[in-house]
């Protein structure tokens, strides 16, 4: 049985928790396609919780792609 992890129910995780994971997903999506990232990568605890703090100050995942891996001026 598949179990789809936007599925409050089924992991009992909080509604926002399932959001951030939603997101997290969609943020790994888009550097994987932006080629920020391949498919191997494993995310570390520093850069779970930058992206958390992305995601509570609202920017979304392009923005967080953007945040994490563009060019400082």
């Amino acid at each position: 049985m598949h179990v789809s992890i936007l599925d409050p129910d089924a992991l009992g995780l909080p509604e926002h928790e399932l959001a951030l994971r939603q997101w997290m997903l969609d943020w790994y999506d888009r550097a994987v396609t932006e080629g920020h990232i391949y498919s191997t990568y494993e995310l570390d605890m520093p850069t779970a919780e930058r992206l958390e703090a992305y995601f509570k100050v609202g920017l979304t995942p392009g923005d967080g792609v953007d945040a994490l891996f563009g060019t400082l001026h």
